[in-house]
């Protein structure tokens, strides 16, 4: 099970070329990557995020990528002639066109944009993602064991809140009957006070069924057992399962209300709030989890 949150960093140095990747990702309803690049490059972006999906499945996750040299990479000036020509073919046009004398001197045609470049510029796609892909994949990895690591300790801590649960619910369990007994005192008592006189224990029995049958809450119990051990086997699956936690969260936390709704024992309340106070934080944990 992995946690959303993580962040690791990978380097490397390959003729004369320096890359430094960092990697960092938070909790995010879905998947979501951000890729800071020295130049947009829509080949690389499509490959990097492939590669990054291929480890994680869920989350906002930030990639910043730095291409740099350590001072001795040769580095070749080339010229873009066919600028220069579009850009003397234009000026020639513009003065016989509107009578401007004059043509471009040096210094004109060197404030052109873009006329010179780096010989490194023109590197291929396969070049580029062969010094890319290395960093990229140690600093994925890297995220990948961060992630793990705080997954392990937040499934710790919601094995021992479904623990927590099925204790409350096996004392909820076990006053049940308590509930039964009660519910058949209440109707006989409030009978008495209305008419003044003691009813019956069979009629008081009969009645009582009714209202008990109502507030049984053997159902609502068997659901809660049963959400607990998927909620098990979800956490031992190995697959990304923080939706479907979260979902079974939200289903216990209706088992749990309609069980404190149908209460009318102290004790049966008590492990209500008990069981819900656990349910919040497994909430807040199930937030972070892939």
């Amino acid at each position: 099970m992995q946690s959303m949150t993580g962040f690791a960093r990978a380097e490397s140095e390959n003729g004369g070329k320096k890359c430094v990747v960092e990697t960092r990702s938070v909790n995010h309803r879905f998947m979501e990557i951000n890729l800071r690049m020295p130049a947009k490059d829509l080949e690389l972006e499509r490959r990097i995020k492939k590669l990054l999906e291929q480890k994680i499945s869920r989350g906002y996750v930030e990639v910043t990528i730095t291409l740099g040299d350590n001072g001795n990479a040769k580095k070749k000036l080339s010229l873009d002639e066919g600028l220069v020509k579009q850009f003397l073919a234009a000026s020639e046009t513009l003065g016989k066109k509107f009578g401007v004398g004059g043509s471009p001197d040096m210094s004109s045609i060197l404030s052109l944009k873009d006329i010179f470049k780096y010989e490194e510029d023109a590197a291929t796609i396969e070049d580029r993602w062969a010094v890319l892909k290395p960093v990229l994949e140690s600093a994925f990895a890297g995220l990948v064991v961060m992630r793990e690591s705080e997954g392990a300790e937040l499934k710790k801590d919601v094995h021992a809140r479904l623990e927590a649960i099925e204790k409350s619910a096996k004392a909820i369990f076990a006053a049940r009957k308590g509930q039964e007994t009660e519910i058949v005192e209440k109707y006989r008592k409030k009978i008495a006070e209305i008419a003044g006189v003691e009813v019956e224990k069979e009629r008081a029995l009969i009645e009582a069924a009714v209202l008990a049958e109502r507030s049984d809450i053997s159902e609502e119990l068997v659901r809660l057992d049963c959400h607990l051990k998927q909620m098990r086997e979800l956490m031992s699956s190995g697959a990304p399962a923080g939706r479907k936690m979260e979902f079974i969260t939200q289903e216990m936390n209706r088992e749990a209300n309609t069980i404190g709704s149908k209460s009318v024992l102290y004790e049966i309340s008590r492990e209500v709030v008990e069981i819900k106070s656990n349910l919040e934080k497994i909430r807040e944990q199930t937030a972070n989890v892939e």
